[in-house]
């Protein structure tokens, strides 16, 4: 007599980064906290079972660079484990998270994490957005320019006719 069918299953991923770090969330709503995960310069290694042991979740995540193993961090939940990795070499984006170049259908961007390469920490968009629109000289008008053009849409408008002149014609 054999158990039920055990599911093995790569449990959705999602990874974001910045020069220096890299975010992954292991998304493992039936994953109790009773998992393993190893995490090594240039490997992520996740398994686990839900409670009633009918699906495993298996991740092997062969990364693109390396990482400072001994330095990254954990946030567990119900839901997800999130991982914050330390990268060994500071710098330039690395363009996928895996070192295969093969499309996985379980790994997505996290783009409310993700923030492009030119984008910084320290910037305010705010004040930098209104520098880029004085620059630019988008009001309208020159700064030189004292006197105010006078535009067609100024003029007048004429009175609207009255109704009653209006229903006398038809």
């Amino acid at each position: 007599m054999t158990g039920p069918a055990v599911s093995v299953i790569s449990p959705p991923v999602e990874w974001a980064q910045r020069r220096d770090k890299i975010f992954v969330t292991i998304n493992v709503r039936e994953c109790p906290k009773d998992y393993n995960l190893q995490i090594e310069s240039k490997k992520i290694t996740f398994s686990g079972n839900n409670p009633d042991k009918s699906k495993k979740f298996v991740l092997n995540l062969d990364l693109y660079g390396e990482v400072l193993p001994e330095e990254y961090k954990k946030l567990a939940s119900d839901r997800s484990v999130q991982l914050c990795l330390t990268r060994k070499d500071e710098g330039a984006y690395w363009p996928r998270l895996l070192e295969s170049k093969t499309r996985m259908h379980f790994l997505k961007t996290d783009f409310n994490r993700w923030k492009d390469e030119d984008e910084t920490d320290e910037e305010d968009e705010t004040a930098n957005w209104e520098s880029m629109m004085s620059n630019m000289n988008i009001g309208g008008t020159e700064e030189d320019s004292e006197e105010e053009e006078q535009d067609s849409d100024d003029d007048d408008l004429p009175d609207l006719e009255d109704d009653k002149e209006i229903e006398k014609l038809e």
